[in-house]
């Protein structure tokens, strides 16, 4: 299969210019064949809010029938694809920093994130779904986003839960990421695919780098710190289902859980 990671812009609370600024850049994920593209965090709106209200006018609600995902199942529609795309979520009575993905059918799963970040729990509801599997064509992924990578329990549950790939949208500011996710792509035996942004927003300045891991922790494709980005990758989820580490090393069989159950 084919995978498109985005490393993009958002126009920082301006939906219209933002989907503008997307456009192309899934335009081309798609022209080169991708049959998943992968946004960052919070795509569609910027992630920085004043406060709750701002979010509040932003967030939508998760069966797609708000204005940014509404117009991500239209690309979806045109470009024969789908997209994992992060949102400002309104559920019942809460907000949440979310991930979606969406096809030309519409929204057909939704992940909220489990470990936020500095200041947004004074706007985001920690997430409630926990890690949920996805497929996609003879593929499973979980989708994990940004500061979910600084916990590498939630990525050996979405391992041991038969994922071949993490879509992982962010909005790095830290530099450690890249090199964390290195560990879980190799300890789990997994593809990785991190959708950062680039720009700045106030004092917060994010770092671009998106990158494609596969594996063996090798990069496929590391993409600038500064300018938008994108590349489609042809994977082979197969190669994510051999948890060999050596000649009958089996890194998931030889797991000691009755020990780590008694600690995580």
């Amino acid at each position: 299969m084919r995978i498109g990671l985005v490393q993009s812009e958002p126009a920082h609370l301006d939906l219209e210019t933002t989907c503008k600024r997307l456009e192309p850049q899934l335009a081309a994920c798609a022209s080169d064949g991708a049959d998943l593209i992968i946004l960052p965090e919070l795509a569609g709106s910027g992630y920085s809010f004043p406060d709750k209200e701002s979010l509040i006018k932003v967030a939508e609600p998760s069966d797609g029938s708000g204005p940014f995902l509404g117009w991500i199942k239209e690309r979806c529609s045109e470009f024969g694809c789908s997209v994992v795309t992060g949102y400002a979520e309104a559920g019942s009575n809460h907000l949440y920093n979310s991930a979606a993905l969406v096809s030309s059918n519409g929204v057909c799963g939704n992940y909220r994130k489990l470990h936020l970040f500095d200041r947004e729990p004074e706007l985001f509801t920690p997430g409630n779904l926990g890690v949920p599997i996805f497929t996609i064509k003879d593929a499973k992924f979980a989708i994990l986003i940004c500061f979910d990578w600084a916990f590498p329990e939630v990525w050996r549950m979405a391992a041991l839960a038969g994922a071949d790939f993490i879509a992982h949208p962010s909005n790095l500011v830290l530099p450690w990421a890249q090199t964390a996710t290195k560990g879980h792509a190799l300890c789990n035996r997994i593809f990785v695919f991190t959708a950062n942004r680039i720009g700045s927003e106030g004092e917060l300045h994010f770092t671009g780098a998106s990158q494609a891991l596969d594996p063996n922790a090798d990069i496929l494709a590391n993409a600038p710190t500064d300018s938008k980005w994108q590349q489609v990758f042809a994977i082979s989820p197969e190669d994510a289902r051999d948890k060999q580490a050596g000649d009958g090393v089996d890194l998931f069989s030889a797991r000691r859980p009755e020990i780590y159950d008694q600690h995580i």
